[in-house]
């Protein structure tokens, strides 16, 4: 390239120039290297995100990334957490970016900023707020002004708070990241310029890049003076001899080297080859390339915002809510195996970073079982999880009434249309749904069930139907991204459309008004309610084991930590210290298949299903 376009940022020009007062703090990309002010750098990074862990957590995590060799932390900025609903910003607890980005800044590690709008991550939606979904017309991540308008917004506030943060403001973030991984979904390059803009109309003169994953998908989306930076997991050397065909005479970056990935439910985990990669990062590091690892540290999908893939025959595959994805430091933030064998590559690139100690891992406690006592019917409950009741001669979907997550109850008249038996048939079910005729239980189904239908034996003249719909996690990648909107379509009764629906809308944001029944009372109505308690000594973190359960929610003290299932991978729940107090402490469970004993136990170590084995973990050792 030609100085003018080897160039990224007009900070380089100014630089060049010797005209600003905080050119030593600027970062720039030009053909001969990475510059933080004068000082040439290759950027050693592991991703973490901060609404991932607990705040009291953070400086840990960073102090455990400075001492494994790395000299700079990635993070995402969840759209859909900081704007949960439209012009409702939140930059509290978990999401407060501002004080994480302090954090950084104090211990001395640089920040690449990643804003979106969207961010993928294995997170509900791949981040974007489930309220745009409202508008049926709208162009998700397009230049579309029915969605771009939305998306400048969040952007333009959530750069208001970084702005302190800037390189050009003497703070640590050296790089923001333009959208994410767009060129492997559209190539509306106006879309992509017009967020380069908003970038740089917040004032930020440091590194502007995108990050893509397949280099057959670069050149249609490329954007001038802004850095090209790769996302791969494997044949590594492919990817980069691509990258410089791509972007010639430029120093080359791995924005995410997948050293693990997202845990899908019900499939084994993946075990990667710990020496294999350590010479091909050093092989990569030799080069003078850059890269970041993610996950260095992935933490917890807190609440339900652990999302899903479609496969090719369109099935739903949901993510847990563990993102451990075999990263450097597991969910409890502790060094794994794999930290300390590419600790010995990083500290050869980065070798001041000896001086670091690595901080010990967390203290875990066994405490005694947790036991239940009380149970409820969310049938029995409709009305007081409720948050408002609907009437619509139509079904509507979440999104509809202003819905995020959680469950939809339907509820109809319906009259006998045949002698015999009467079909109901599902349309458009996201994602499953259990189905009640005259108060009694006649089906399950998931959108994944090749039959999407039920029959009613001996139909009444005219009954209740009820039909109760889970939202199991939005989609947060590929084509079908804009197909996202949960609940019911509509349903067929024979061959007739039903219409007439009382709907309640349960997101389940307060469990609160449950009325309660004594276990030893109570006879077997799932989905249910179980609350019991455990003692707690000192506070420290721990995994609960709920194999006597089967699927469902999990609430510790008020705090949904996200979902459990029986098919793994991971069969215990990783509680954190920080959620924990001494004395007695609150669990309930939302259990939507069975419970065998009313008690579960703790453990010390987390155990998953690692090539159809159970064992405990880490696995890469």
């Amino acid at each position: 390239m030609k100085l003018i376009t080897s160039i990224f940022c007009l900070t380089a020009l100014l630089l060049s120039l010797g005209c600003t007062s905080t050119e030593s703090y600027i970062a720039y990309v030009k053909s001969d290297g990475i510059f933080v002010g004068k000082n040439k750098m290759q950027i050693l990074a592991g991703e973490m995100h901060y609404f991932r862990i607990l705040p009291e957590c953070w400086r840990d995590r960073i102090q455990k990334l400075k001492a494994c060799g790395l000299n700079t932390v990635s993070t995402y900025c969840a759209w859909n957490l900081h704007e949960p609903e439209k012009n409702q910003f939140n930059f509290s607890g978990r999401n407060d970016l501002a004080a994480f980005l302090k954090i950084c800044q104090e211990e001395d590690v640089k920040v690449l900023l990643r804003p979106g709008p969207y961010i993928c991550s294995e997170w509900d939606f791949g981040g974007l707020p489930y309220w745009l979904l409202k508008d049926k017309n709208i162009k998700i991540r397009t230049s579309d002004p029915k969605y771009f308008n939305h998306a400048q917004s969040y952007l333009k506030r959530i750069l208001k708070e970084a702005e302190p943060f800037f390189c050009n403001n003497g703070g640590p973030i050296i790089a923001v990241q333009i959208e994410n991984e767009y060129a492997s979904y559209s190539n509306d390059e106006l879309y992509v310029k017009k967020i380069k803009n908003t970038i740089e109309e917040s004032g930020f003169k440091g590194i502007l890049y995108t990050a893509d994953g397949n280099p057959r998908f670069f050149v249609p989306v490329k954007i001038d003076n802004v850095w090209r930076t790769l996302t791969i997991g494997e044949n590594i050397d492919k990817g980069i001899v691509s990258m410089e065909e791509n972007q010639p005479d430029m120093p080359q970056m791995i924005a995410e080297w997948w050293v693990g990935q997202g845990i899908r439910l019900g499939v084994p985990l993946r075990v990667r080859d710990v020496e294999k990669m350590k010479k091909e990062l050093d092989a990569v590091l030799s080069k003078g390339i850059s890269i970041s690892c993610y996950m260095f540290h992935g933490g917890k999908s807190y609440g339900f915002m652990s999302g899903g893939l479609r496969s090719k025959d369109y099935k739903l595959i949901p993510f847990m809510s563990s993102y451990d994805v075999d990263a450097l430091l597991n969910e409890a933030g502790d060094p794994t195996p794999k930290y300390f064998a590419f600790r010995e590559i990083f500290l050869k690139y980065n070798p001041d970073a000896k001086k670091y100690s690595v901080p010990p891992a967390s203290e875990k406690r066994i405490f005694k079982d947790a036991t239940f006592d009380s149970i409820a019917s969310f049938r029995k409950n409709i009305k007081n999880l409720s948050k408002k009741t609907v009437s619509s001669q139509h079904l509507l979907s979440m999104e509809d009434i202003d819905q995020a997550y959680g469950f939809i109850n339907y509820k109809t008249k319906i009259k006998r249309r045949l002698i015999g038996k009467n079909r109901i048939t599902l349309e458009n079910l996201r994602d499953r749904a259990w189905i009640r005729y005259n108060g009694k239980d006649i089906g399950v189904i998931m959108q994944n069930d090749k039959v999407q239908h039920v029959d009613i034996k001996d139909a009444k003249d005219e009954a209740e139907l009820e039909i109760l719909v889970e939202n199991m996690g939005r989609v947060n990648y590929g084509a079908t991204l804009p197909d996202n909107r949960k609940g019911l379509g509509d349903l067929i009764f024979e061959s007739q459309r039903h219409c007439g629906w009382e709907i309640d809308s349960i997101p389940l944001d307060s469990i609160d008004k449950i009325e309660w029944n004594k276990l030893r009372d109570y006879t077997s109505d799932y989905p249910a309610f179980i609350k019991g308690s455990f003692n707690v000594d000192k506070a420290a973190d721990t995994y609960i084991d709920l194999k006597n359960f089967t699927r469902g929610y999990i609430w510790i003290n008020g705090i949904l930590l996200g979902r459990y299932d029986e098919i793994g991978p991971f069969l215990t729940t990783y509680i954190p210290a920080g959620i924990l107090k001494q004395g007695k402490n609150e669990i309930k469970l939302l259990e939507l298949v069975s419970m065998k004993k009313p008690n579960a136990s703790f453990t010390d170590t987390p155990v998953g299903i690692v090539k159809d084995k159970v064992q405990t973990l880490p696995i890469n050792k």
